[in-house]
């Protein structure tokens, strides 16, 4: 699979949200609270301290990722932060 798109910065934030700054300039940020809402494994995000301290860019900027694997692709964040296309 070809990935588009990489992170070249995510800053995550207490309310559950991170900034994400992609290779070409684009820069949104990413609501997770209706994610975490979501418990099971995504139970332990509830906390904002956890949430914060425990994100993880994935290696060449490929995704996001918590404990429990819990990964997000480049990709898919951006189609999350860009519904109908980057501005």
């Amino acid at each position: 699979m070809v990935q588009l798109y990489e992170i070249v910065e995510a800053v995550p934030h207490p309310d559950h949200t991170v900034t994400i700054v992609w290779s070409d300039g684009q820069r949104a940020t990413v609501d997770f609270l209706d994610i975490v809402d979501r418990g099971g494994w995504f139970t332990p995000l509830r906390d904002p301290d956890y949430f914060v301290a425990n994100m993880i860019l994935l290696p060449g900027g490929a995704g996001l990722t918590w404990p429990q694997e819990i990964d997000y692709s480049a990709d898919g964040l951006r189609q999350t932060a860009f519904p109908n296309g980057a501005p």
